[in-house]
């Protein structure tokens, strides 16, 4: 089972709160008595989990909700809709976000479940079962009359009407990978007279029939907001640079890229390699690059297989006029085909390469060791269960195909080739277990991309570049090109030195026993409890007809109006403790079956959830210690650096990279000393959890320094990010009452408090004395460097 990370469920609380202001506002966007429905948009990086976001926002939503809902789940593509059809049922890793919710595909619905007021319900379908102009005079079921379930009245029309007993249950329409909403689709969709829209996609462009009936009466009920509102929308997120309600902030949650890495979904790197040379010689850097993954993964005991693709032209050769595709296999001059011949020469077995591609054959000629799929559905199942490790690509990748184990890409881009690079990142950014190991390599993507010049590999990086800052995304970008040859070298940490270091870890200690009395004695409540029923409200305010500017002042009264729809306690408290630690949360034992109990929205109950999870959360921390791992030794592994990466007399590497002007000053600083030290990768390096609230994160020192049987750990960029509190616990760290490692600070220029002013000239070195962090200030870098290692 999935448990969202803090930052999803923050995602899916931001589209709930937005949906309940705007749903109970007096000024609500209306046709008529009917209202307009709630339209966001969920912005998120590849690999960010929209899915489990956008399951965890209709749960939220369902509590605000007057009447059980029915969701339209949908998306283009039949894999999609298959894949999240078996994780939202019962023993898939989303079913507890969706708990309470009957799952069905659209062909199984039936006039009764339509009714049923009493449980909320999803329906899962591909855009394709519904999107036909003609609806009844069309071949789709759903919009036929005169069968046995429905009977005169189709399901599409069961579906707009929705009666359930006197009332018309809400719906919402929830839209995966949304940027594929068509014109067409939006006027079907809207015969449903949904109560919201959520839809997803990591870039959105929509139809101006949507912007214009859905869009725009949102944008201008927002930019007409009245002053009372401005609190509410700050509180939301969704004012703009001058303190007014911004239509695009309210209307999209953005989920911060920086988080997603943070968290681990992601790859921290992407390196590229560019040359001119043959196709041959680009793929054999892949393959090498690829067995030097499969050493890694097997000395961390990891049990998986590296993946590749390969994006190239389909039937159109980059060393011929044209391909006959009625030669023989061998003689073929289609890129797939000579990538495929090349690969067992290698040494690939055939039966672990496919090819996705509508690869032109004449009967007969294609030998049955190659395997071949084409773009339709029943291909795609078909080729996603044979767990191919190298996949032969055109230019239009599968939607739906997103493999964690994928590590490396050649991409042709000789010979005018129109592949974007931009465009394929996505594919291999997941971060397979979705934890960061301790090695570089297994925490990066691996780009070899064959070009004519250098020019093309120049604009193909900036524009790899540009879309990441577009996405707001921390991921590193490393690239080198080769003209000939291997653009980068391996760096192995030196055979004739030890590098004695431990991993670090927290541990709850006492905590654990603070939170078991937490849980054991929060309050046991009676189903039939006042306690556990919570009023709905809404909101009403009189603005006069004549004069609208005047009045207006005082604040929104709000009244209460039915009841909210009941979940269960142990929800409530788990998402409590998700938007604020998964450490806490995976310490908290809640299976006692006092949490079963169904309990209503802003009841007494639901408030003591809250507090609960508050008291949780604060006693982990509280009692959580770092301890350093005496069993668990910490092993160096390989770094890729260019050709004429600076090299040091004592570095536990003998060449590093990607240094800061001031991060290589520091280097050469420490080189000097003649003491055994260590450039330290953020993006698969020694780490330090941090003891802070929200999602697990981890500090990566710049440098570590091994000196007098300890390990000193420099970093020359973070004191600024920590806290007093953060501090005390990262600055010495124990094992058996005996310090293990040391955490120094240093900043250039002069500091008195942590992430306070800086004044300019000199160094300040940040250590622990009696307790606290103490500033100590000095002119040289010389100086710096011996205060680091007293």
């Amino acid at each position: 089972m999935l448990e969202l990370k803090v930052f999803q469920n923050m995602a899916a609380g931001s589209i709930t709160n937005r949906y309940a202001f705007f749903a109970n506002h007096s000024d609500r966007p209306r046709k008529g008595k009917k209202p307009r429905p709630y339209f966001q948009a969920l912005s998120a990086l590849t690999g960010a989990g929209k899915t489990p976001m956008l399951a965890q926002a209709v749960s939220l939503m369902r509590t605000h909700l007057d009447g059980e809902p029915i969701v339209f789940w949908m998306s283009k593509a039949k894999s999609v809709v298959a894949q999240t059809y078996a994780n939202f049922s019962a023993g898939g890793k989303y079913h507890d976000l969706v708990d309470g919710f009957r799952v069905i595909n659209l062909g199984q619905v039936t006039p009764k479940l339509i009714e049923d007021g009493s449980t909320p319900l999803i329906l899962m379908a591909t855009t394709g079962l519904f999107n036909n102009k003609d609806q009844s005079d069309g071949a789709l079921q759903i919009y036929k009359t005169g069968n046995d379930v429905f009977g005169e009245t189709s399901p599409w029309q069961r579906l707009v009407e929705r009666k359930a007993g006197d009332k018309r249950r809400p719906l919402i329409v929830v839209y995966d990978e949304g940027h594929n909403l068509s014109t067409q689709q939006t006027e079907i969709l809207a015969e449903l007279e949904p109560e919201a829209y959520l839809l997803a996609s990591a870039t959105l462009t929509l139809p101006q029939n949507f912007s214009e009936s859905v869009q725009s009466q949102i944008r201008l009920w927002v930019t007409e907001a009245n002053d009372d509102d401005l609190p509410a929308f700050e509180e939301l997120g969704a004012l703009d640079a001058h303190g007014r309600p911004d239509p695009n902030r309210f209307m999209t949650t953005v989920v911060n890229s920086a988080a997603v890495v943070d968290a681990e979904l992601v790859k921290k790197t992407i390196m590229f390699d560019g040359t001119t040379a043959p196709m041959e010689r680009c793929v054999d850097q892949l393959l090498d690059r690829l067995a030097g993954l499969e050493d890694e993964i097997d000395s961390l005991g990891l049990g998986f297989k590296p993946k590749s693709i390969y994006v190239c032209k389909t039937n159109i050769p980059d060393v011929a006029d044209k391909d006959d595709h009625t030669k023989p296999w061998h003689e073929r001059q289609a890129p797939p085909a000579r990538i495929w011949r090349h690969l067992v020469s290698r040494g690939v077995s055939p039966s672990v390469i496919a090819i996705y591609a509508n690869l032109n054959f004449i009967e007969g000629n294609k030998p049955d060791e190659v395997n071949v799929f084409s773009k339709k559905d029943s291909d795609f199942e078909e080729f996603t269960a044979g767990g191919y490790q190298h996949i032969i690509f055109n230019q239009a990748l599968a939607e739906g195909w997103d493999d964690p184990a994928c590590y490396a890409a050649y991409i042709d881009k000789s010979m005018g080739s129109p592949v974007q690079v931009e465009q394929v990142i996505g594919r291999t950014l997941r971060q397979y277990g979705a934890e960061h190991y301790d090695t570089q390599a297994l925490n990066s993507a691996h780009f070899f991309v064959r070009v004519d010049d250098q020019s093309v590999f120049s604009s193909a990086i900036e524009a790899v570049k540009a879309k990441l800052q577009q996405e707001g995304s921390p991921i590193e970008v490393v690239s080198s090109f080769g003209k000939a040859g291997a653009s980068t070298l391996d760096s192995p940490p030196k055979q004739d030195v030890e590098a004695p270091l431990c991993v670090i870890h927290a541990d709850a200690g006492e905590g654990v026993e603070r939170i078991s009395e937490l849980v054991s004695q929060f309050t046991t409540y009676a189903p039939d409890s006042p306690d556990v029923v919570g009023l709905a409200h809404a909101a009403s305010s009189e603005v006069s007809v004549k004069n609208p500017k005047a009045g207006g002042k005082e604040p929104l009264e709000w009244t209460p109006g039915g009841h909210t729809n009941p979940v269960r306690l142990r929800w409530l408290v788990n998402t409590a403790l998700r938007s604020r630690s998964l450490r806490a949360l995976a310490v908290a034992n809640l299976k006692d079956s006092k949490f079963d109990v169904q309990v209503q929205v802003q009841s007494n109950a639901d408030k003591a959830a809250t507090k609960l999870a508050a008291d949780i959360v604060a006693a982990y921390f509280q009692h959580a210690e770092l301890v350093y791992e005496s069993d668990t030794p910490f092993v160096f592994g390989t770094l890729r650096v260019p050709p004429d990466a600076p090299e040091f007399d004592n570095g536990l590497h003998e060449r590093y990279s990607g240094f800061r002007k001031f991060e290589l000053e520091f280097a050469r600083a420490i080189d000097k000393t003649g003491n055994l030290w260590h450039r330290n990768p953020s993006s698969g390096g020694f780490h330090i959890p941090l003891l802070n609230e929200g999602d697990t994160k981890s500090f990566y020192p710049d440098f570590l320094v091994w000196k007098g049987g300890y390990v000193f750990c420099l970093d020359t960029k973070g004191s600024h990010l920590l806290t007093d509190a953060v501090a005390r616990k990262l600055f010495d760290i124990q094992d058996a009452g005996k310090t293990k490692v040391y955490v120094r600070f240093i900043t250039e220029g002069k500091q008195t408090e942590l992430r306070g002013k800086t004044i300019k000239g000199g160094y300040t070195v940040w250590k622990m004395k009696s307790g606290a962090p103490v500033p100590i200030q000095v002119d040289t870098l010389d100086k710096a460097m011996k205060e680091c290692l007293k």
